[in-house]
């Protein structure tokens, strides 16, 4: 449910959506214009627990898991020291049904 959440925030303003937990912090950021493609970056920062960041790639609504590729800094400013980020193309109509979904 916190991909979904992240997902549909970010889908409607732009803006990277974080949530933290105990041991580390998740944003999200998808861009998205008219036309174009839509691009999706995840970013963690902190501990991660074994295998969680496969799984979380492998959930983000609507983009392909073997689609992921490492980034060397976000949208709008370059990667902190001990953060990591994945991009990839998600597909518009998956972003589309995130947006129609009842909170």
């Amino acid at each position: 449910m916190v991909l979904l959440d992240l997902t549909r925030a970010t889908l409607r303003d732009g803006r990277e959506h974080v949530v933290d937990f105990d041991t580390f912090t998740l944003g999200l950021q998808i861009r998205a214009d008219d036309g174009h493609e839509t691009y999706l970056a995840v970013r963690i920062i902190g501990s991660v627990p074994p295998n969680l960041m496969t799984i979380i790639l492998r959930n983000v609504p609507g983009c392909e898991a073997e689609g992921w590729y490492p980034e060397y800094a976000l949208p709008e400013r370059e990667l902190l020291p001990a953060e990591q980020a994945w991009s990839n193309i998600m597909d518009p109509r998956a972003a589309a049904e995130v947006l129609n979904e009842v909170d």
